[in-house]
């Protein structure tokens, strides 16, 4: 039931949206660049659209589905529509005296730490992003501030029924409909440069010397461990269950092939060299109401809380002083 993923970083764009796109707060400081908008006086700057925009670049990396330039640059205007709305509710919460305390930044950095698999993926994840850690701890503690005012001023109410939750289920029966899940593991060997045969042959080499370790008797989740490149490392590189359609073809290809406890010839994709050990096929089924219940209470109150949050929102800007600036690159 893929209709329900929220993706590797769930926590993350929680705290940092409404409606599930990055969140990033403008900085009360002088710029050398024109504002693109203000907000009661506070200014948002190309730089801090820059951020914005790293941010999704660094999930969609995270996600696979890596966006090119000219698809962010078409996210533009909805872009500073976000900058505009987390800097007014990050201004309303101040005036309304929201704090949070210190241990739950770090709380929040630890989880999305332990998401991403390790030190250096996240390190991997700030690079893509653009931001530093400094940055994204502020911007933790600012999405905590956020979230704290919307459940105390427009949340707190919100509910989902027993009755609601089971007519979703009857309507929506083909969302039940689940096709075949296969659960595999993998080691990654990244190449930094695909255009670059010394990195490709480094990288090969790399990944045909651990083949031939696992040939001799060890472990490919053990080596997983030590040396693949995916934030899956963690779990001994264990993808979970996935159906080849969230797969990049020639991975998807590869895994097709294989029977439970098989382990792929080394797999190329544009990431780089994989080696793929088949764990677990489940065959397609409809998932119950019992099964999906859970999922679906949670999707139901997730939309509801999105449209109590954009009433919200809506109503802080009409008593709001918003200019955009939209001549501005």
């Amino acid at each position: 039931m893929t209709n329900f993923r929220l993706g590797l970083l769930t926590l993350t764009i929680l705290l940092f949206s409404l409606i599930h796109t990055p969140l990033c707060f403008s900085e009360n400081h002088r710029a050398s660049a024109p504002a693109l908008a203000t907000v009661n006086d506070t200014a948002i700057y190309p730089k801090d659209l820059a951020r914005e925009i790293g941010q999704l670049r660094a999930e969609m990396i995270l996600r696979n589905r890596p966006l090119s330039d000219r698809q962010l640059d078409g996210l533009r205007s909805q872009f500073i529509e976000n900058l505009i709305e987390r800097e007014l509710l990050y201004q309303h919460a101040q005036e309304k005296n929201i704090q949070i305390r210190s241990q739950w930044i770090d709380a929040t950095l630890k989880e999305l730490q332990d998401q991403l698999g390790s030190r250096s993926a996240l390190k991997t994840y700030l690079d893509n992003s653009g931001l530093n850690q400094a940055e994204l701890e502020e911007r933790i503690r600012k999405g905590l501030i956020v979230r704290r005012l919307l459940r105390r001023e427009a949340l707190r109410t919100i509910s989902v029924s027993e009755a609601e939750i089971q007519a979703f289920y009857r309507k929506n029966a083909a969302l039940f409909d689940r096709g075949e899940k296969i659960r595999v593991r993998h080691i990654l060997v990244a190449v930094n440069d695909l255009q670059n045969k010394d990195d490709q042959e480094a990288a090969l080499n790399t990944i045909q010397t651990l083949q031939r370790r696992i040939e001799a008797g060890e472990k490919l989740a053990v080596l997983a461990l030590d040396y693949s490149d995916c934030p899956s490392k963690a779990r001994g590189g264990d993808l979970g269950y996935l159906s080849l359609d969230q797969m990049v073809s020639d991975f998807a290809s590869a895994v097709a092939k294989l029977d439970p406890g098989q382990i792929s010839d080394v797999v190329t994709t544009r990431f780089g060299y994989h080696l793929i050990q088949m764990i677990d096929r489940q065959p397609a089924a409809t998932e119950s109401y019992r099964d999906a219940r859970e999922k679906i209470e949670r999707t139901l109150r997730r939309n509801k809380e999105n449209a109590a949050a954009q009433k919200y929102v809506a109503a802080l800007k009409r008593q709001a002083t918003i200019v955009r600036h939209g001549s501005n690159p």
